[in-house]
């Protein structure tokens, strides 16, 4: 029985798992939608939304510009940088992606599940995508 045992393994070691979340989070910010299995969508849906909600915060107190909310948001900035190591991701996301939702309460992202499984195992695959991506950014890519 799996009472009270939280997140999925993925079948993965504990680094593997790890580093698997940060590299998904970072193809999904950086490009806006990724394809991937159902599982594995499933299981970093919670911490895109978590990432996403911070760097709404952050872009929220950095709008306001008081000394006190100056203090806020370096502490927000820096909760994010746990989990975003790389300057430019963490920039693009307080910059970009937090006042791209600014007016959303939550739900940033989607998953559609995909006509095709993949190739070998026959696992669903699913599009992993932001909700408020551009209407140009899906023409590009087609």
């Amino acid at each position: 029985m799996r009472h009270r045992v939280a997140g999925r393994k993925l079948t993965r070691d504990t680094q593997h798992r790890l580093a698997l979340r940060r590299n998904m989070m970072r193809a999904l910010l950086i490009n806006g939608r990724v394809v991937t299995t159902q599982a594995k969508a499933k299981a970093i849906r919670p911490y895109v939304e978590k990432l996403i909600t911070r760097a709404r915060k952050a872009a929220a107190l950095k709008a306001s510009g008081t000394k006190a909310d100056s203090q806020a948001y370096v502490h927000q900035v820096r909760l994010l940088a746990r989990d975003v190591p790389d300057r430019k991701l963490l920039s693009l996301l307080v910059d970009v992606v937090g006042p791209m939702c600014a007016d959303r309460p939550g739900g940033y992202t989607r998953i559609l599940r995909d006509a095709k499984n993949r190739l070998g195992d026959n696992a669903p695959r699913v599009i992993f995508e932001f909700v408020d991506r551009a209407e140009s950014d899906d023409d590009a890519e087609e």
